[in-house]
């Protein structure tokens, strides 16, 4: 029958009826992703499922952020969420996302492309008893293990709702006759699922943070830069010894180095600073490496704008020239003009078009409208700037005099009492300042 659902938990309702939407972002997909893999690499047994975090405006729910959780075995034997460690860690993540105020929509598990079966539902039923309209996303791990070219995302979301069962087990289909019931009968209601359709949506930060990830970590952070700042923190740490003011380097296995060694230790001693001499980050300090990691940042922004703004340059260079010269009147000409090109020129989309004129209109928004003042008001900074350094280098310069001026007194001081002792000393040997001896006063 057309009308058949092969689980019996999914609804034979449309996903339309609820008019609930669901907004997707990337970075629960990279938690997720990151749980599986982890689980699978370490032999994981356990029941591998998350939290979900976002935010619910009427019909329309945001996933956002993620976390994994913690299960154990009831007493049939079926995984369930450990309560006191559920309770404590959504307060955390609440606590964590409070502007803007984030809270628990759903979660998330490994469920078959049919739909959810019997063992996912005492985990649903805890979080329904904290959010009613919690939502699942499932994730398809067949999918993922034996991709098809040209598949979505191997995930479906689905949401839950309770249907009245008649017993029949669902097989019936929606426009089919069924047996009518007296009234005083009790309907069993039971839970259903039915798919919910979803759309993917990026912030500017998540952009920037996929971007990195995509190529790698920015080739390696340029050759391992950013992990040499981190070293120099794990490898060498500074240790103040009993307050004495002296330091000395801990390595990363604890040893010290200090006078005293022997002839193998000094050695190793010198081979170890030999290495840390040779790297370029040996001697930044924690802030100088936090500066770094930020403007490494910043630099990973500026590649990515240049990159979508290539991409902008990039369509609008591919555009047919009947479209760009205005002599192509209606997009099927256009689009009919391009594929005559041969794939040398693109099909023009007024969508596309229409969000770059939006972005074009929204930087000249961000341009100032007085140049003139502004290129003014630099120029004055600028000359400030430059003021005080002339005035740092003249105190400088001031210092350095009154310096070779007391080293000078020191030095011409010295010289005068010399030339005093040496005189005194020949009037001395001739007799001169000498008075009368005792023979003499007889």
């Amino acid at each position: 029958m057309a009308g058949e659902t092969v689980n019996p938990l999914m609804s034979v309702q449309r996903s339309s009826d609820s008019g609930r939407q669901v907004v997707l972002h990337p970075l629960p997909l990279l938690e997720i992703s990151d749980f599986i893999t982890r689980s699978y690499q370490r032999g994981f047994k356990g029941a591998i499922v998350g939290g979900l975090i976002g935010s619910q405006n009427g019909r329309q729910i945001t996933i956002e952020h993620s976390f994994a959780c913690h299960t154990k075995k009831n007493d049939a034997g079926e995984y369930e969420l450990d309560e006191t460690w559920f309770s404590r860690r959504l307060d955390s993540m609440r606590l964590v996302h409070k502007a803007p105020q984030l809270d628990l929509v759903g979660w998330y598990a490994l469920v078959p492309k049919s739909g959810p079966t019997a063992k996912h539902l005492p985990i649903f039923s805890q979080i329904l008893a904290r959010d009613e309209s919690a939502i699942l996303l499932g994730f398809h791990i067949d999918h993922v293990l034996r991709p098809t070219p040209g598949d979505p995302l191997p995930l479906t979301i689905y949401e839950a709702s309770l249907e009245a069962d008649d017993g029949s087990g669902g097989g019936g289909g929606a426009d089919e006759d069924k047996e009518m019931k007296d009234s005083g009968t009790t309907d069993t209601r039971v839970l259903k699922f039915r798919e919910l359709p979803y759309t993917t949506e990026t912030g500017e930060t998540e952009m920037i943070a996929l971007q990195f990830i995509r190529e790698g970590g920015a080739h390696g952070a340029a050759a391992g830069a950013t992990e040499r700042i981190l070293e120099q923190f794990d490898k060498k740490i500074a240790v103040t010894d009993g307050g004495k003011g002296k330091r000395r380097a801990v390595t990363q296995g604890g040893q010290s180095s200090s006078k005293g060694k022997g002839p193998d230790e000094s050695s190793s001693a010198a081979g170890a600073g030999a290495t840390t001499a040779t790297s370029k980050d040996a001697n930044l300090t924690k802030s100088e490496a936090e500066y770094m990691s930020a403007l490494q940042a910043k630099l990973n922004a500026i590649k990515m704008m240049k990159s979508r703004v290539d991409l902008v340059v990039a369509y609008l260079e591919k555009l047919p020239p009947g479209f760009v010269a205005g002599t192509t009147q209606t997009p099927e000409q256009a689009a009919a003009e391009a594929a005559a090109a041969g794939g040398k020129y693109t099909t023009p989309s007024n969508n596309i078009l229409r969000q770059i004129q939006a972005l074009v209109t929204n930087i000249e928004l961000a341009t100032p409208a007085q140049k003139n003042t502004l290129a003014k008001e630099m120029l004055q900074e600028t000359n400030d700037v430059n003021l005080i350094a002339l005035i740092s280098d003249l105190v400088t310069s001031v210092s350095e005099v009154r310096e070779a001026g007391k080293k000078f007194a020191v030095v011409e001081s010295a010289r005068n009492h010399k030339a005093r002792s040496g005189q005194q000393s020949s009037y001395e040997e001739h007799g001169y300042g000498r008075g009368p001896g005792l023979a003499e006063l007889l």
